[in-house]
């Protein structure tokens, strides 16, 4: 019988090591490169308050921008998804529901600012007009209007002279024929 009997290796519990990443760990370098771009707004008021009771409260009013940084909630570490600038269209005190206009994608959103701050969400107030978190303007810059304009060319009588468009007179495409 010691004719049958079979080897078995032992099993080593050994890292191989071909050059390839694991998924988690590859997970971890993609989430770090994306907190790289994750905006700063700690330095922004914050939009949700208690108030004498209590209760939480929305300080914007609709018509207003708000800004709100989500995160995966149902993730290890809650990572971070996107910080987003929204338009307050309508607002529920009771229950905590806000319907949102996302101007970069042109389309509504809504949140929950209740909820929101229990999963981890952050709420922020825009305090000056112009701020805009996401995407970036698409399209030709405008003009500079700080630069000088050219003179302005006047004749004898100090009437503005027409500028001439077109051709030169007396200048056409000659032929090799009539320049020999």
């Amino acid at each position: 019988m010691e004719d049958s009997e079979t080897i078995v290796e032992p099993i080593s519990n050994e890292i191989i090591d071909n050059g390839e990443v694991d998924e988690v760990t590859r997970a971890a370098q993609l989430e770090a490169a994306k907190a790289t771009n994750k905006p700063m707004i700690d330095h922004l008021p914050d939009a949700v308050e208690k108030d004498e009771f209590g209760m939480l409260t929305l300080l914007a009013r609709p018509g207003e921008k708000i800004i709100i940084e989500r995160v995966a909630s149902v993730l290890l570490n809650k990572p971070w998804l996107d910080t987003k600038t929204y338009v307050i269209n309508t607002i529920d005190a009771a229950s905590g529901d806000v319907n949102l206009w996302d101007d970069d994608l042109k389309r509504f959103a809504q949140t929950n600012y209740i909820k929101g701050l229990q999963v981890g969400y952050r709420f922020k107030l825009v305090t000056h007009k112009g701020m805009q978190i996401g995407k970036k303007k698409r399209g030709r810059p405008k003009k500079n209007p700080t630069v000088e304009p050219k003179p302005v060319e006047l004749d004898t009588n100090g009437q503005q002279v027409k500028k001439k468009r077109g051709r030169p007179p007396r200048v056409k495409n000659k032929s090799k024929d009539a320049a020999a």
